[in-house]
């Protein structure tokens, strides 16, 4: 079976994984304030950052529908592909998907959400 977009939504509104993702996501924000200025977007990355760290709790939801539509992410839960995600199994399946997923989907999808300038 093949995972869906059903199986994305659930995942991406398991209070569980938004938490997961809110925390990867201030991490992101604290190695992108520390990175060098001459990194790509850097200025823009840091004023987005800034508004992330001031209310995290508003960001979640956002970057957890990013996070669970990357492929590592979502074939955790699915089992790759193996498991449907119902209400009843959500939380379970969610708790299979590492860290390290998490933290690479946050960070790909980081520059998703501000305009950057022409390079």
């Amino acid at each position: 079976m093949a995972v869906s977009y059903n199986d994305k939504a659930l995942l991406a509104a398991d209070p569980s994984f938004q938490s997961r993702v809110r925390q990867s996501l201030i991490a992101a924000c604290v190695s992108i304030k520390n990175e060098a200025a001459s990194t790509a977007f850097h200025r823009e990355r840091e004023t987005f950052l800034v508004g992330v760290m001031n209310s995290p709790e508003s960001y979640k939801t956002l970057f957890s529908n990013a996070v669970a539509n990357d492929a590592s992410v979502i074939s955790d839960a699915t089992a790759a592909g193996t498991v449907v995600l119902t209400g009843a199994n959500t939380s379970t399946q969610a708790a299979l998907v590492t860290d390290a997923h998490i933290d690479t989907a946050v960070s790909s999808a980081f520059n998703s959400f501000f305009r950057t300038p022409n390079a």
